[in-house]
């Protein structure tokens, strides 16, 4: 909690801070003897649309699987979530965002993407729908396991794809 904290921190004086509300993230992982899908609604987050500046981040224990036996992989032998305890992205649009109602619009998200300890810079297209003072997101991107250092044993390569399709949506409110 210290972290988030201290983290947000810099936009605490800023005018025009939106929190998530409601979110959902999910991935797929296709592969030819097994598909694994997983989904959390745990995603925190700040974004500040004056300066471009966000911070989103999700604790990786929540991410519930169909399988309690998928869960506890996950989470012991893949991501490590004891160590690694969160995924964050946090980062600045590439371009200025001006919110007005009933508007649709895709931006560039620009920022550097932190899993299991690895960081990698990404720029992830995200759709932002305005309506009734609400601001919807929603981003579709890949996730390659070799560039955050996740290792699959070979006794289980045909059951994990090396690519992860990852889904996130929301909705940001002003507070």
């Amino acid at each position: 909690m210290r972290f988030l904290i201290l983290t947000l921190i810099p936009f605490i004086s800023f005018a025009q801070n939106f929190f998530v509300d409601d979110s959902k993230i999910s991935f797929f992982s296709w592969a030819p003897l097994e598909n694994i899908s997983a989904v959390s609604d745990k995603l925190e987050g700040v974004v500040n649309f004056e300066t471009g500046d966000f911070f989103f981040r999700i604790p990786i224990n929540t991410f519930i699987f169909p399988s309690s036996l998928m869960q506890k992989h996950f989470n012991e032998k893949y991501m490590e979530s004891d160590v690694y305890e969160f995924s964050t992205f946090k980062g600045k649009f590439s371009e200025n965002i001006f919110l007005s109602d009933d508007t649709t619009q895709f931006i560039l998200s620009n920022g550097i993407l932190s899993i299991h300890g690895q960081e990698k810079n990404v720029s992830i297209k995200t759709e932002l729908v305005t309506q009734d003072s609400l601001v919807n997101f929603s981003s579709n991107f890949n996730v390659f396991l070799k560039d955050y250092k996740i290792k699959v044993p070979k006794i289980v390569r045909m059951n994990i794809a090396d690519t992860i399709a990852v889904n996130v949506s929301g909705s940001l409110i002003k507070k």
